[in-house]
């Protein structure tokens, strides 16, 4: 009863009511009295109904009255209810104090340090193992995917096959979703051939995860291709692959699939009006933009983040209407952030409007003391308008930041090596490669 309870999504309050009652059960009525089997589903109903270690903590005070904490299932379960709420340090206890620990146990605590973003310590968990599985190595190529470390994610997806691991499918989007992030083409395609040659399933995940990579690395046609023979699509599909158009200078493509997911009465989500958004911008679509920020409202109630409103900025301001942009910033119901301000910044400096572009970058040192764009903005705009005591104080704010121009960065992939160049790096490109094969 407990564990069907604490499996459906509603009724996790009435699983722990039942084992409140078995609980107050006659103390010598031993098969009323929980056990090994009965103290997971309990915990996995406090993790859904509460999301809070203090309710965790009071199982586990149970736990080691009733004599069952060692199991090393239970024990596995306790440490990851932990993780799911947070308490990590309560987890890491738990695992030190097993007195039996098994590969369970050890992918648990990994895990958990993965998801809690301390990544050297699942490093160190993961080679102190006595025996590792495929989920050992997933989830510490997870945790370096989820937290940025994308190099080391394929490194640690090289050495898992020098060990003889076949990869799953949940392995092989973190190691695309690092192709993405780093513009690791060859190594994707690579593991798109892979997939292929040994039969994966390409499930929405998978595709979607590999539509984003090839649009990531600017290869948008190749994702096109993938998009179109996919069976089945969501909304993560395609808001990826309208995403990937409108920043690829396909912005009419872009608008054509997001029509195609209104036809079907596919419900967007705010990735989606994102890409639309800036697919209108890229097209000069200012009255269609318009629309489409409308519908996000009145047709799909979703309420717009800052990121909306500074494509609408953004889309104003390339077409010159730069009054409208600065009252459109005026009447929005949340305070603009500096994102915000550089968008109609952005607009001015195209349109060398002095005046509106001044008072943005103010706005943004307000909100960004440091912010480099304003203030070298500011320094030239001064310059142009011959105001020698703002130049003056503004070159002086940058001199006591130490303020230097933020170099360019650009990826190359060579010889199945990616490479890291910085405008103005003259060292060796070796010096800099991200990860060899």
């Amino acid at each position: 009863m407990i564990q069907a309870l604490s499996q459906t999504p509603g009724f996790e309050i009435k699983a722990l009511s039942v084992y409140t009652l078995q609980l107050c059960s006659e103390p010598n009525d031993s098969y009323r009295r929980p056990n090994c089997f009965t103290i997971p589903s309990v915990l996995k109903a406090c993790v859904s109904a509460f999301s809070s270690v203090k309710p965790i903590q009071e199982i586990h005070a149970q736990l080691l009255k009733l004599g069952t904490y060692s199991d090393a299932y239970v024990g596995s379960t306790l440490l990851d209810s932990y993780s799911k709420c947070n308490g990590i340090e309560f987890a890491q206890r738990v695992f030190e104090e097993m007195p039996e620990r098994n590969v369970v146990s050890w992918n648990s605590m990994i895990s958990a340090f993965a998801k809690g973003g301390d990544v050297n310590s699942a490093k160190r968990l993961f080679e102190e193992m006595p025996e590792r599985n495929l989920v050992s190595w997933t989830s510490l190529i997870s945790g370096y995917a989820q937290n940025g470390y994308f190099s080391e994610t394929l490194a640690t997806f090289e050495n898992m096959g020098k060990a003889g691991v076949k990869p799953n499918e949940i392995t092989l989007v973190s190691v695309i979703s690092a192709c993405a992030n780093l513009g690791a083409l060859e190594f994707g395609r690579k593991i798109h051939s892979f997939m292929e040659n040994n039969h994966y399933n390409f499930d929405l995940f998978v595709a979607s995860s590999l539509v984003d990579m090839y649009c990531k690395c600017g290869v948008v046609q190749d994702a096109l291709i993938l998009y179109k023979k996919m069976q089945l699509k969501n909304v993560v599909t395609c808001s990826s692959m309208i995403v990937g158009l409108a920043l690829n200078g396909r912005p009419m493509e872009a608008i054509g699939i997001f029509e195609e997911m209104r036809f079907h009465c596919m419900i967007p989500n705010d990735i989606t009006f994102i890409g639309v958004l800036c697919a209108c911008c890229h097209a000069g679509l200012v009255e269609k933009g318009k629309f489409y920020f409308s519908c996000m409202t009145k047709e799909y109630s979703l309420v717009p983040k800052l990121q909306h409103y500074a494509c609408i900025i953004d889309l104003l301001g390339r077409a010159g209407q730069l009054d409208q942009a600065y009252q459109f910033i005026n009447e929005m119901p949340i305070k603009p952030d500096a994102i915000v301000w550089g968008a109609l910044l952005g607009a001015c400096r195209i349109h060398k409007n002095n005046k509106l572009g001044i008072f943005a970058a103010q706005r943004i040192l307000e909100l960004d003391p440091e912010h480099s764009g304003g203030l070298v903005f500011l320094s030239n705009a001064y310059a142009r308008v011959g105001d020698w005591n703002g130049l003056k104080k503004v070159r002086r704010i940058m001199k006591t930041l130490g303020m230097k121009k933020v170099p360019g960065k650009s990826w190359i992939e060579l010889s199945n090596v990616v490479h890291q160049f910085f405008a103005g790096d003259k060292s060796h490109p070796q010096d800099d490669n991200i990860y060899a094969n």
